[in-house]
């Protein structure tokens, strides 16, 4: 009877880890899908200018520092790294490469490309229950940490907005 008792225990314990590890599987594919369709999308047209970067910014988003080629934007109490590399294409992949490279580190590296243009989404762990979180269109990429509830809103307001950002 104790050894039913413990294997029983051992189970809970073994199911419990996979329905924890499922749980963000699962979040970052539907992060994933809504970039892809934020991507193929691509109607949001820029409504804010800061510097030289002219983007899309939801509603509650605001450019709170301004540097040549980066903007740090706000909503609420989160922050949101926008890097623009003026010297590449939307159909660019070298943000991705250089992310590429660091792979053993990330849950979640997903391209998606049509005929001008290519983008990816990453998420890493950065903390306990916290996710990198970095969406790119060719020299574009916004980055920011956010909870696994709120990747997927985050992936494709995220995507909304490098989508924006016009590029030569």
């Amino acid at each position: 009877m104790v050894l039913s008792k413990n294997f029983f225990l051992m189970l809970l314990l073994l199911g419990g880890l996979i329905v924890g590890c499922s749980g963000i599987d699962r979040q970052t594919e539907k992060a994933v899908r809504a970039a892809e369709i934020a991507f193929r999308d691509d109607d949001k047209q820029p409504n804010a200018e800061a510097g030289l970067i002219q983007v899309y910014l939801p509603t509650g988003f605001k450019v709170q520092e301004e540097h040549d080629n980066n903007l740090i934007i706000k909503q609420a109490d989160k922050a949101y790294l926008l890097f623009v590399n003026p010297n590449e294409k939307e159909d660019s992949s070298v943000l991705f490469l250089a992310i590429k490279k660091q792979a053993g580190q990330y849950l979640i590296l997903q391209s998606f490309q049509n005929d001008d243009k290519f983008g990816f989404v990453s998420i890493k762990e950065s903390g306990k229950e916290k996710y990198e979180l970095a969406v790119g269109i060719g020299g574009v990429k916004l980055t920011t940490e956010t909870d696994k509830d709120r990747l997927k809103n985050d992936a494709k307001q995220m995507m909304e907005v490098v989508s924006s950002v016009p590029q030569k």
